[in-house]
C-alpha cells in the first residue's frame, strides 16, 4: 500500500481523475461518492463512520480555496485541470 494521503489530497486527486475521465469540469456529489469514495476511504486509511460528510466537507474546502465553484446543489464545477 502506497504513504497515506490526507482527506483533501485524496479528494482533490478524485476530482481530477473524475473530470479527465467525464471530459468535463462539471460533476455532481453523486457521480464523485459513486465512483471514488471507495479509493479515498482507502487512500485516507479512513475508519469514520461518516465518509460521505468529510467528503462533502473537503468539497467546501476546495471550493473556499478557488479549486471549485458551487453551481447547484449536489453540482461543481473544476476551476483547474488538476486540483491540489
Amino acid at each position: 500500500m502506497g504513504p497515506r494521503l490526507t482527506w483533501r489530497e485524496s479528494v482533490a486527486a478524485a476530482v481530477t481523475r473524475l473530470t479527465r475521465r467525464l471530459g468535463r469540469r462539471t460533476f455532481s456529489r453523486e457521480e464523485l461518492l459513486r465512483s471514488e469514495l471507495s479509493r479515498i476511504v482507502s487512500e485516507t486509511r479512513s475508519e469514520g463512520q461518516t465518509p460521505w460528510q468529510t467528503l462533502s466537507r473537503v468539497l467546501q474546502e476546495l471550493r473556499d480555496s478557488d479549486q471549485l465553484d458551487f453551481v447547484a446543489p449536489g453540482q461543481y464545477r473544476a476551476l483547474k485541470d488538476e486540483l491540489r
